[in-house]
């Protein structure tokens, strides 16, 4: 019998969406993506029915996986807050537009970057060169509890968990897990952070204090980069998120490679507390597509730095490996994993 397993990735910019048909327990075919700009619930509505209707695949969708750059209520609802008119999907949305009334199950983005890590271990491609080393310890931890963390600072920043255990009965699980820790109050990392925080906050006369995500994000690299010109009384040179990240790529802006590092600083704090709360012996994955244009600048960065800044558990950061992932599909590959192996 013949499977049609469908995985959708709704962006805060682009939804993209892949479809693979399953025959015997093998993938025999897999379509084409299908990639749009998407703003709105309308917009997604009429970009799922139309691939739906392209893809022609001669059967009914079996299984879907659908994640969502927003927080997911119960896997049936979720709001999206950077679209016009903030709308709410809801399951039954969906289950209109043409996928499966019971095997359709709405995710975290995060969730489908985690089940994708899942994908390139168990086809042992964590190892290839669909991914980068950052750190890794000088020694191997053994009989270690195999948890991960998944980390995607982009146009947003993304944080999700797996975790790794084994049943009294021997059996092992695993399981992903979405978090939303990004939104926790952000400290100051130095007295020039604390100025930039002074600077940016006087533009949010609602806000009292800022989150990681006020930094690690596209408008929090602008705002950053922005508000380091202001100390350096320097006019504001009208870059866009993009130029500001190539120019401190290409290291051809001090300014901007000051902004980037701040950006990664925050990065490396964030899995440093997630990191003494799971024990991610089994790695630290940076996904994303800005971690593929940036990798050169990660590595150069002080994102290591931070993350192993730690007085009293310093000895436990520096057991844990930390990767770049280069895979740029990695969330719709996860997407059609889930389908196989979850549902």
């Amino acid at each position: 019998m013949k499977k049609f397993n469908l995985a959708v990735d709704v962006g805060g910019t682009y939804t993209r969406l892949r479809a693979e048909i399953i025959e015997k327990g093998k993938i025999v075919y897999t379509f084409q993506e299908y990639k749009q700009k998407i703003s709105s619930k309308e917009e997604l509505k009429n970009f799922i029915k139309s691939s739906l209707n392209n893809i022609n695949s001669g059967i009914f969708p079996t299984s879907c996986v659908i994640g969502f750059a927003g927080a997911v209520i119960d896997h049936r609802k979720v709001n999206i807050t950077n679209w016009k008119n903030m709308p709410t999907i809801i399951l039954e949305d969906l289950i209109a537009w043409g996928f499966p009334k019971e095997k359709t199950i709405m995710v975290n983005d995060m969730e489908l970057a985690g089940y994708g890590i899942l994908d390139m271990e168990e086809k042992d491609k964590i190892k290839s060169n669909q991914c980068e080393i950052l750190y890794k310890p000088d020694f191997s931890a053994k009989n270690r509890i195999n948890n991960k963390l998944v980390i995607a600072p982009g146009t947003g920043f993304g944080t999700a968990s797996i975790i790794e255990f084994t049943t009294h009965s021997g059996e092992k699980v695993k399981d992903v897990l979405s978090s939303e820790i990004q939104h926790i109050q952000i400290p100051p990392l130095d007295k020039r952070h604390s100025e930039i925080i002074s600077i940016i906050l006087s533009e949010k006369p609602k806000k009292n204090f800022l989150n990681f995500e006020d930094f690690v994000s596209g408008k929090g690299l602008c705002k950053t980069y922005k508000a380091i010109l202001q100390l350096e009384k320097i006019e504001w040179s009208k870059k866009d998120v993009s130029e500001i990240a190539r120019a401190a790529v290409k290291g051809s802006d001090k300014y901007a490679i000051e902004a980037l590092n701040i950006y990664y600083r925050c990065v490396g704090i964030i899995i440093q507390v997630m990191a003494l709360t799971i024990q991610p012996y089994g790695g630290i994955f940076l996904s994303g597509a800005s971690t593929i244009s940036n990798a050169k600048f990660i590595h150069q960065s002080d994102l290591m730095k931070e993350f192993h800044n730690c007085l009293i558990r310093q000895q436990l950061l520096v057991q844990f490996p930390v990767y770049l992932i280069t895979k740029p599909d990695i969330n719709i590959a996860g997407g059609l994993w889930a389908c196989r192996s979850v549902m």
